[in-house]
């Protein structure tokens, strides 16, 4: 059984914890087969190969759930960076969940993303669903509740640049840093500007979205991280970008507007001129993990 599961933008802008989108690039590959014990091995960027693989371990709880003894062996094409903030560790644990519930004859979303969770929880020290949810089912998602799941999705069709800077910033460390209490006001502002980024997507209006793509929860905290970004959002704005948002827990960036290779290139030259290299591609939002 061959599984592809992409990579996400997570939080997107104010909606720390509930909004993710899936891109169509990058995405992890697994190949699951029947095999006597678990066994992984891994291609592309290095990752574990034992108990610490996320994917091995998402399949692994599976069989846990559902009281199966047994085993497979992964094949894990490894196509999204760690530590990226792509949502790596997510799209890992989908792809090794989804497929041991296809050798196992399981088709219940909620088994299966709660198999997954546990590994973003293994990956990241907390099972939050934002990069799980939209790697697993596609498209633009909203979490109302984890437990029980609950999500939420919009018809949103974006197109958009990612920047990917030669920076790591573990999502267990981004979250650390994290107060666990903030201003009312700043509370207030994040719920207006989620409430309005809906009614923009739903609408399809870049400018608007772009302009909503801030928060005031965790990236005034987060930017001790990424020392960088106050600048780099000056570059994108003057470049055209309508918006740009930092994608999960960072270092990735994802911005929007209408000449998308000019506002990935510009933002690479930039870093780059502060001693970090970085890539960009175009992208959109993705389908979900197939098989």
């Amino acid at each position: 059984m061959k599984v592809r599961a992409p990579a996400t933008i997570a939080n997107f802008g104010p909606g720390f914890d509930v909004f993710g989108m899936a891109i169509d690039k990058p995405f992890d590959e697994v190949v699951v087969e029947e095999f006597n014990e678990f066994e992984i091995i891994s291609s592309g960027y290095p990752v574990p190969n034992g108990e610490d693989n996320i994917a091995l371990f998402s399949a692994k709880t599976l069989f846990k759930m559902l009281n199966i003894e047994g085993g497979l062996r992964i094949k894990l094409k490894k196509g999204i960076r760690p530590k990226s903030g792509l949502g790596s560790s997510g799209a890992s644990a989908v792809a090794g969940a989804l497929g041991a519930a296809k050798l196992l004859g399981v088709s219940n979303d909620e088994l299966i993303l709660k198999a997954a969770m546990k590994g973003e929880e293994k990956a990241s020290g907390e099972p939050h669903p934002d990069n799980v949810v939209p790697s697993y089912y596609g498209g633009f998602t909203v979490i109302e509740s984890k437990s029980p799941l609950r999500v939420h999705f919009v018809d949103a069709k974006l197109r958009g640049v990612v920047v990917l800077p030669e920076v790591e910033i573990p999502t267990a460390k981004a979250r650390k840093i994290l107060p666990s209490m903030v201003p009312l006001k700043d509370a207030v502002k994040n719920i207006a500007m989620a409430s309005s980024l809906i009614l923009a997507l739903k609408e399809g209006d870049l400018e608007t979205i772009g302009r909503l793509l801030d928060d005031n929860l965790a990236l005034p905290y987060r930017k001790k991280l990424m020392p960088w970004f106050d600048e780099i959002r000056r570059v994108a704005l003057e470049t055209g970008a309508y918006g740009i948002t930092v994608s999960g827990s960072g270092p990735a960036l994802f911005a929007i507007g209408e000449n998308l290779k000019d506002i990935g290139k510009t933002i690479v030259e930039k870093f780059e001129e502060l001693g970090i290299k970085a890539e960009y591609w175009v992208t959109k939002t993705g389908r979900g993990a197939k098989t």
